[in-house]
């Protein structure tokens, strides 16, 4: 299927960017196709890149120490997966497999650097939704931590949580 830019409209990073924006922004992305059970994205690896699902499905799976795979999420269109890397250097934190049949744009910093030399505007947008995403993903994150140590009986569970809060919340170094 021959992707647009019409079809960017289909994900919130992209809220707020006019039609000329998004074609832009179209030109400097790759897109691909990925076969259901293939891997976009492997847990432990670098990619660089931040993907947008544009049709499929997809599962978010972290494997543990034990060799076994959690399922963390299910992303459909619009699914935004890889934005943690594309920021910060770092091996990605879990698995993003095909579910179906996936077509997925991407792109990297280097084509994001492009896009700022052309319209600092949009890409001014596109980080504010990066971070918003970012943001949200946190806040979530932040309620069902406290949810599971509340219901936690062991002591110890609740002072390893209020140590890493802190730490968390107050040296960036870790």
């Amino acid at each position: 299927m021959q992707e647009s830019a019409a079809d960017l409209k289909c994900c919130s990073l992209f809220n707020g960017l006019n039609e000329q924006e998004l074609v832009r922004l179209f030109d400097l992305v790759e897109s691909e196709t990925f076969a259901s059970g293939e891997d976009i994205l492997t847990q432990g690896r670098v990619y660089r890149s931040v993907w947008v699902i544009l049709r499929g499905q997809c599962e978010v799976v972290r494997t543990n120490g034990h060799g076994t795979d959690q399922q963390l999420a299910v992303l459909e269109q619009g699914g935004i997966f890889g934005e943690m890397s594309f920021l910060h250097e770092a091996p990605h934190s879990a698995t993003v497999r095909a579910l179906s049949e996936v077509e997925a744009i991407h792109f990297t910093p280097a084509s994001f650097e492009q896009l700022k030399q052309s319209d600092i505007s949009a890409s001014l947008t596109i980080t504010s939704n990066l971070v918003l995403l970012l943001s949200d993903r946190l806040r979530r994150m932040d309620a069902w931590i406290c949810e599971v140590v509340e219901q936690s009986e062991d002591r110890q569970h609740r002072a390893e949580w209020r140590e890493f809060q802190s730490k968390l919340y107050t040296d960036w170094s870790f």
